[in-house]
């Protein structure tokens, strides 16, 4: 009964991180449109909540994550390891390197700044660029899970992923400066 009730964690931890990462890319893309301050606060406020549940999220998956592992006798295996690895290296992604940009946005819209303002905020390319490499290596975890590779194949999965993440990025940066150019926002 306990390893369901771990397990259905794990799922849950697993659904809210992927909602949580949407809500992100929405938020960006809402604030970025937005036409007025008035319009765009409520997503700032969106904005500025989802680290705190993307962040118990994944505390709930690798909490549940260690408790399965043991369960199974599954440290040895690769796929584990380099699962709890990218977790990490997607926490530290969504967390310090893109906390600076996220207490900007929360500080323009308390300090009343132009909405061109928060429009250049919410385009900070490294903001998506965290976005896409975040969901990304969630979606290589995802997989490891299912498929159990072995640690040569997990290790080329994650960095396949984020090689895809970054190869995304660059390709659609082009794109997103020309639209700005020209007044179109996406």
């Amino acid at each position: 009964m306990i390893r369901s009730v771990i397990l259905f964690a794990h799922v849950v931890g697993m659904l809210v991180l992927f909602g949580g990462l949407g809500l992100e890319w929405l938020t960006l893309n809402t604030l970025k449109r937005s036409r007025s301050r008035e319009q765009a606060l409520p997503w700032v406020n969106v904005f500025s909540a989802l680290p705190r549940v993307i962040g118990i999220a994944v505390g709930l998956i690798v909490l549940s994550g260690i408790y399965l592992a043991a369960r199974t006798h599954a440290y040895d295996a690769g796929w584990v390891r380099v699962s709890f690895g990218a977790m990490v290296l997607m926490g530290i992604i969504g967390g310090p390197v893109v906390r600076s940009r996220i207490r900007a946005i929360r500080h323009a819209a308390d300090c009343d700044a132009p909405i061109a303002m928060l429009h250049i905020l919410a385009s900070d390319r490294l903001l998506r660029a965290s976005l896409f490499i975040r969901v990304a290596i969630g979606l290589a975890i995802v997989y490891m899970m299912i498929g159990k590779p072995n640690p040569g194949d997990s290790l080329l999965l994650t960095g396949v992923a984020l090689t895809v993440a970054l190869g995304v990025d660059a390709v659609s940066a082009p794109r997103r400066a020309q639209l700005s150019a020209v007044g179109v926002q996406r």
